[in-house]
């Protein structure tokens, strides 16, 4: 009878670690999955970084108008864990474009007034992306204003 219950105890026991090993599998899974995931999120911002620079940076005349593109496109490249960023693939075109003018800019709000040269906020969009190792895609569509002359 000693024997019959220690098989069963043993039997069960082997049930409940095969069963707990199953969980740590599919855990180790998910978590595997989560991490390429983000590196593909992380790669995506790295374009996001660099477009908000060429914004930042670019010179640009004082005629732009909406629908005008900056001379660079969105930035590609790889980052060292082998994901890599690039414009959005799904996107019309790899290009950072202004959307419109919006109000003055908060530190010049006085050149409205002069009536020569009148500082606005421009309106830039993109889209980007970032491709992690495993396959995981990533997209981000960002808007990004700057402070810019316009003529009068």
């Amino acid at each position: 009878m000693a024997l019959l219950i220690t098989l069963l105890l043993l039997s069960l026991m082997g049930i409940i670690g095969m069963a707990s090993l199953d969980t740590v599998t599919r855990d180790r899974q998910t978590a595997g999955n989560l991490k390429t995931a983000q590196s593909a999120f992380y790669a995506a911002d790295a374009a996001v970084s660099g477009s908000l620079e060429l914004v930042r940076t670019e010179v640009v005349g004082q005629s732009i108008a909406a629908g005008d593109c900056l001379g660079a496109p969105v930035p590609s490249g790889s980052l060292p864990n082998g994901t890599t960023y690039g414009p959005d693939s799904t996107a019309p075109d790899d290009q950072i474009c202004m959307t419109g003018i919006a109000e003055a800019c908060d530190e010049l709000v006085a050149s409205a007034e002069i009536g020569a040269t009148v500082f606005r906020y421009s309106i830039w969009n993109f889209r980007t992306e970032g491709n992690g190792t495993a396959g995981s895609v990533s997209r981000i569509q960002a808007a990004a204003r700057r402070c810019h002359a316009f003529g009068s």
